[in-house]
């Protein structure tokens, strides 16, 4: 999500404006849409529903300027439209936030069983590109079941088949390996 920044009230009148040219209608279709937008965040599961509809007001109250000449409808739609993009994003930050939580209960036991393998293969992690890393901690995410449907799914995000997934994962798996070997040895010597 984007910083709450404090939106002009230059701009916010050209919300308005936009909305409605009668003021008080305006008001009424801005706290609709507002109604509507948090109701929209709390059914998808977002307790922070609130902020989110605050978000995409902001969104929208930034590109008003642009929206006057350049959009005909109904301004909700645009509305909704944005409110689409902050869910995504805000369900990316909530997958990215269990994914961490769920590798570091994962890895925790690790730690404290091999507490300088664990090092190594945090450096050895850090060592990847982002999207190898990423690809990584998604393809050994889940357990049992759940890994076939996850990796089914990664594979479709990645526009790529099951086999080249595995592939993939295996030339990570085996840099990875390599490099916590390496990792140890040094700390060894």
């Amino acid at each position: 999500m984007t910083a709450n920044v404090a939106i002009a009230q230059e701009d916010f009148d050209l919300l308005l404006s936009w909305l409605d040219p009668d003021r008080v209608a305006a008001g009424q279709k801005y706290e609709k849409i507002r109604a509507g937008l948090i109701k929209m965040f709390i059914c998808r599961g977002h307790c922070e529903a609130e902020d989110l509809a605050d978000e995409t007001i902001n969104r929208v109250t930034k590109k008003v300027r642009n929206l006057l000449s350049n959009y005909s409808g109904e301004p909700a739609h645009y509305f909704y439209g944005v409110a689409r993009n902050v869910l995504l994003e805000a369900a990316k930050k909530r997958r990215k936030a269990e994914r961490v939580a769920t590798i570091d209960a994962i890895i925790e036991p690790v730690r404290e069983e091999h507490g300088p393998k664990y090092d190594c293969m945090v450096q050895c992690l850090n060592e990847l590109q982002h999207e190898q890393r990423e690809l990584i901690l998604d393809y050994y995410d889940a357990a049992r079941r759940k890994k076939i449907g996850q990796r089914r799914q990664l594979a479709q995000e990645l526009g790529i088949g099951a086999n080249a997934l595995r592939l993939r994962a295996h030339r990570i798996r085996a840099f990875l390996l390599g490099c916590i070997d390496d990792c140890l040895t040094k700390q060894v010597a």
